[in-house]
């Protein structure tokens, strides 16, 4: 008796968005012509936002959509970010020897990003698809430090990085449209592949030691995740001073990105 009361007296909401009586407002689904923003942070730019002894300036990654037709959508995007600390000042030479103390580290890259969204049932409530990335950049990186001692001797290094970045993304991705509005809500997860060009640092030092100066080059290794096995004589091979170096690093990784769109018609 419940369940047959029950039946006359309720309705069945679909995914569709609609029942036997309406049509519910869940989204303002874009269609062919339409653009889209695309703001987006993933797990990896996260955690780095929360180290809080770095001064993070930059954008996340932001993309441009357009739709192509209801269910295909191509996407171009753009991410730029830089980091730096430093300290700088100057001591009692009595008490530490030095007379000023200067080091500054400076961390940044750009990148550029093009692809395509294949989308599913467009009944749907969540907006289902896979998609595909490629994306190219350039990372560069500065490491400064200046000491100066009491009597005139200093020592004086100056590193730099900088190489091209390459890669490529799949992904499956869901939205979810927030009410009627144009704006959705939305997660990607997948993989992403990518090759790293700045995998060491050239440093131009000199120094002065009783009068007598002298100056060189020497490189360090940017790739500091090998195994115990890569270490000579019990030193990791990134703390290694070396006069010729090359150094090579591709990475196949996971990828989860929340994201956030906000829908305009032509």
């Amino acid at each position: 008796m419940v369940v047959a009361m029950s039946t006359t007296v309720s309705f069945s909401q679909i995914s569709d968005r609609v029942n036997d009586k309406s049509t519910y407002l869940l989204g303002a689904r874009p269609q062919a012509g339409n653009f889209g923003f695309y703001l987006a942070l993933s797990s990896a730019e996260i955690e780095g936002l929360t180290e809080d002894n770095w001064q993070e300036s930059g954008i996340p990654l932001i993309n441009v959509k357009y739709y192509k037709t209801d269910k295909l959508v191509l996407r171009a995007g753009i991410q730029v970010s830089k980091k730096r600390r430093s300290i700088d000042g100057t001591l009692d030479s009595d008490m530490t020897g030095y007379t000023d103390y200067k080091h500054v580290e400076t961390d940044a890259n750009w990148n550029f990003s093009m692809g395509a969204e294949k989308h599913f049932d467009l009944s749907n409530i969540f907006d289902s698809y896979i998609g595909l990335n490629g994306n190219m950049g350039y990372e560069r990186s500065v490491r400064t430090h200046n000491e100066s001692y009491a009597g005139g001797d200093y020592n004086n290094s100056e590193g730099s990085s900088f190489g091209f970045t390459y890669g490529l993304e799949t992904f499956i991705g869901t939205n979810f449209f927030i009410a009627d509005l144009p704006i959705a809500a939305g997660l990607e997860l997948g993989i992403t592949a990518k090759n790293y060009g700045a995998n060491k640092f050239k440093y131009e030092w000199d120094e002065s030691t009783g009068g007598t100066a002298n100056s060189g080059t020497y490189y360090t290794s940017l790739v500091d995740d090998f195994e115990n096995t890569s270490t000579l004589n019990g030193v990791n091979s990134q703390d290694l001073e070396f006069t010729d170096l090359k150094a090579r690093r591709f990475d196949i990784m996971p990828l989860a990105r929340l994201t956030l769109t906000f829908y305009l018609k032509q």
